[in-house]
């Protein structure tokens, strides 16, 4: 999965004409049996040529997989097969950070790709002697040493962020430029803690996950501002924020006039699940796990007015032939001794899954629920660009 964004402000035509920034989470792209290399190098190198930008970067976090121990080799074969299809672009700075076994390991990875027509106006900046140094052709890939490199900034966040947790690969990587001498840009390559668990965020703290990433974003920022010195570049921070929904908000929205049904697991599976207190219950059973939880509608008009009918309506056709007949759409009340009245599950929610009645109406309807993004407004210091595109 790719975002693209690409640039032509006023305050960049007088340096350069187009700036390309590409973030992906290629997570699932290094694999054994390398099936996605194909496609993600096709779409890749499509977008590129037909943007024609001066300056492209691409963001990747994960890199090397899943698996990166056994997969790691792919990243700088994968980065030379790009390359040697851009003839455009001559001059290629890539910073990979492969190295598994140190204790800063970020597993994530920097391109820039300079276009034919942009070299001699470009310089990279010397993080160590503070000093800029001009860009020539040819391929440069680092793979080693990225922690001695002078040309990067690249930190993991401390562990005291979240102690709780086994450790991850999460962290950032700073890279800065200059165009003609004049207009400075810093890229950087962010990768933000993920909700571990969407129970967690109903039963605990629905900031719970949010919170942590506000701290590593903001621990960001400021190293961002330390070493700005004398310099006020054009900053931009793209790569995989894991930014989520107002949880709340956005649960209440879809789960009107439901109530809300926890189901534990018989087996306790703690993996799969959330441990809650329950007070009511002997010492030795003080903590249930629940596996999921159901928002059901337990009142019929809510069936007869719509909320259900909008999933289940009939399509329209066009081929109509003349023995097919339109059934009434029935659906059979549960048995007296069961229930009084029909209970239907709008949504449910597990640690990984988030199955939702009418995937087709949140996917359509994106738009509606546009104002529960909203945590970008947790930094006062950021712009974010336009959101003009359905969710992933």
């Amino acid at each position: 999965m790719f975002s693209f964004i690409l640039l032509r402000g006023q305050s960049m035509a007088a340096h350069l004409d187009r700036l390309l920034l590409i973030t992906a989470n290629v997570g699932s792209l290094f694999e054994q049996d390398q099936r996605l290399h194909k496609a993600w190098l096709k779409t890749l190198i499509m977008r590129i040529n037909d943007e024609m930008a001066d300056i492209v970067v691409i963001h990747m976090q994960e890199t090397g997989g899943k698996h990166y121990v056994e997969c790691a080799w792919q990243v700088p074969k994968l980065i030379e097969e790009l390359v040697s299809r851009l003839p455009s672009y001559p001059a290629v700075r890539a910073y990979l950070d492969l190295e598994h076994s140190a204790p800063n390991f970020t597993a994530l990875g920097t391109i820039v790709l300079i276009r034919d027509t942009a070299v001699c106006s470009i310089s990279q900046f010397n993080f160590s002697t503070s000093s800029y140094i001009c860009v020539e052709k040819g391929v440069q890939i680092l793979v080693d040493g990225l922690e001695e490199s002078p040309l990067i900034v690249k930190k993991k966040f401390p562990k005291d962020f979240w102690p709780t947790i086994k450790w991850g690969r999460k962290g950032y990587m700073q890279t800065r430029w200059k165009v003609n001498n004049n207009l400075t840009l810093d890229f950087v390559n962010v990768h933000l803690f993920h909700d571990e668990s969407n129970l967690a965020l109903i039963h605990e703290n629905p900031l719970l996950y949010s919170t942590n990433r506000k701290r590593a974003l903001d621990y960001v920022l400021e190293q961002l501002s330390a070493s700005e010195g004398s310099c006020r570049p054009l900053c931009f921070i793209f790569g995989d924020l894991n930014f989520r929904l107002d949880s709340r908000s956005f649960l209440n929205r879809l789960t009107e006039r439901t109530s809300p049904h926890p189901l534990e697991d018989p087996r306790g599976s703690v993996a799969d699940g959330l441990q809650v207190q329950n007070s009511a219950v002997a010492s030795d059973q003080l903590r249930r796990t629940v596996s999921a939880i159901e928002f059901r509608t337990e009142n019929e008009s809510d069936v007869n007015n719509g909320l259900i009918w909008t999933f289940f309506k009939p399509r329209r056709t066009f081929f109509k032939p003349k023995w097919l007949v339109k059934c009434p759409v029935w659906f059979e009340k549960r048995p007296t001794w069961f229930e009084k009245r029909p209970i239907w599950c709008v949504l449910r929610i597990e640690k990984k899954r988030f199955d939702y009645f009418n995937h087709k109406k949140l996917l359509n309807d994106w738009k509606s629920y546009l104002e529960d993004d909203r945590e970008v407004k947790n930094f006062k210091q950021l712009n974010e660009l336009p959101i003009n595109f359905p969710p992933t």
